[in-house]
């Protein structure tokens, strides 16, 4: 197998993370309240408090790595 280096900008590196951390986000906002039972299974109030606890992080892990304008698009306030 081959074996290949790859060096990236800083700000592509917070690019992916931030559609990665947003795509995790939306799925988990989308898993709310519509028994898919993702962390309590046949209990929905429990399973999405689950949920939101990670909806919350999310939020947190964006509101770190995104632009003002990342956070204006997705609804978020930035904190800072």
């Amino acid at each position: 197998m081959s074996k290949i280096s790859v060096e990236l900008e800083w700000e592509a590196v917070d690019s992916i993370v931030v559609s990665q951390l947003r795509a995790t986000w939306e799925a988990l906002k989308d898993n709310l309240g519509n028994r898919d039972w993702v962390f309590v299974w046949g209990d929905q109030e429990a399973d999405d408090a689950e949920i939101q606890k990670r909806i919350d992080a999310a939020e947190i892990m964006l509101k770190w790595y995104s632009t003002p304008d990342q956070l204006k698009e997705m609804g978020l306030k930035d904190d800072a």
